[in-house]
């Protein structure tokens, strides 16, 4: 192992420095990093609109080997490939703990699940396992609403229509419509109909309010981040459930990232080694950072 390592790092602003290894908690497991996201929730750090500690590594996923285990960690990784799956209010990077744009990082084994795609797409992961939760818990829904059209919105919308639901994009984004519409999925231009379940996939607690008044739901299904951000509200709401998702079954995750791997391939800057990326502009799908092959 590297006595030191370069890591993109909060400091008020994204800098890139060097590190010492982080240590291994109970029931952690250090990943050498190979592949790791530059994603929505890092550009909201760096935009001010998400809280982050000064000093944490930046980048919301990744993948990479297990190199080192913790005490009573998961002994099944030591030595795999392994890839962020699962996230919860003690571990979101880079909100709560160090993210994946570095050497190494240290994660929990548990929110770990075991890879075998050793190209930078792994880093996806988290996103299509979260998806694949969204549209397990949509249950009883017939018509069900993505508000926003990232990594998440995107998976989530494809994993709701391969489950059979009647599902509508909303975005205000022109090039995540072009990618939406590339792939088949139906936009609206202007949520004004009922829907059972909205998938809340964006920051804007104004836009999400908006549709859930226009919507009125029965249930919403939140990104994790919500547990740093504030709800959207819905005073027009009747007994609207609230689920906050953690991420799904990795074999659900990873058929889903098969599928729509052309589409991710297509739409994500790949970036060999690491640096600051123009966080206010680039591809639909951000950057994914290849630091070892």
């Amino acid at each position: 192992m590297a006595s030191e390592y370069k890591a993109i790092v909060w400091r008020g602003e994204p800098q890139l420095e060097q590190r010492l290894p982080p240590l291994v908690p109970r029931g952690w497991v250090l990943l050498r990093v190979e592949s790791a996201r530059w994603c929505p929730l890092d550009t909201a750090v760096a935009a001010g609109i998400l809280p982050a500690e000064n000093g944490v590594v930046m980048g919301c996923s990744g993948a990479g080997t297990v190199v080192e285990l913790g005490v009573d960690a998961n002994t099944s990784l030591a030595g795999k490939r392994a890839a962020l799956v699962h996230v919860d209010e003690h571990y979101l990077p880079p909100l709560r703990g160090d993210g994946f744009l570095a050497g190494y990082v240290s994660v929990p084994s548990t929110h770990l699940a075991e890879v075998n795609d050793a190209s930078p797409l792994a880093a996806f992961l988290l996103d299509s396992s979260l998806a694949c939760e969204a549209a397990s818990k949509a249950a009883d829904a017939d018509r069900v609403l993505v508000a926003g059209c990232g990594g998440f919105g995107l998976f989530a919308a494809l994993a709701l229509a391969d489950m059979g639901y009647r599902v509508s994009l909303y975005t205000g984004s022109s090039s995540a419509k072009r990618l939406a519409k590339s792939l088949g999925l139906e936009l609206v231009e202007k949520p004004g109909q009922r829907y059972d379940a909205v998938v809340a996939a964006s920051l804007d607690v104004y836009m999400l309010e908006r549709v859930l008044s226009a919507s009125r739901p029965r249930k919403l299904l939140l990104h994790p981040v919500f547990a740093f951000h504030a709800w959207p509200s819905c005073r027009w709401c009747k007994r609207l459930e609230v689920v906050t998702l953690q991420g799904g079954k990795a074999g659900c995750a990873k058929t889903l990232l098969s599928k729509a791997r052309r589409t991710v391939e297509e739409s994500v800057g790949v970036v060999d080694g690491l640096s600051v990326p123009p966080w206010d502009s680039g591809p639909v799908l951000g950057y994914v950072f290849r630091l070892r092959v």
